[in-house]
């Protein structure tokens, strides 16, 4: 699965290497954003990742395996706090709420893009 135009319901599906997910602390969100920065920097050399097809929509983002045979994750687009990318390291993150989760913690979700310009 390569860069699929978006489907006639929106929803728009990349291929990328899900890198992985660590916890970011409950503050402002300039302090997140530092937090995040500092990790997606750290993970930029990471050579351990899993391949994986993402389908973005406005119901929120599932995240696959690269066959689309397994859902692996899925986000509501309300649990989702916030986003970041690195295009010079092809690098993106999202921040949110895990499902069914009854406490207020939150995860950053990172993943490699399989071109710089997606």
């Amino acid at each position: 699965m390569g860069e699929a135009p978006a489907r006639e319901d929106g929803t728009v599906t990349r291929s990328a290497e899900y890198v992985g997910s660590f916890l970011v602390d409950d503050c402002c969100l300039d302090d997140q954003m530092k937090q995040l920065h500092t990790q997606l920097k750290y993970l930029k050399g990471c050579e351990r990742s899993r391949p994986v097809t993402l389908k973005f929509s406005l119901k929120g983002v599932k995240m696959y395996d690269e066959d689309e045979m397994t859902l692996l994750m899925a986000h509501a687009l309300r649990r989702v706090s916030l986003s970041t990318a690195h295009p010079i390291d092809a690098q993106f993150a999202f921040v949110s709420h895990n499902p069914g989760s009854t406490d207020a913690q939150l995860y950053c979700h990172v993943f490699k893009a399989r071109h710089a310009r997606a």
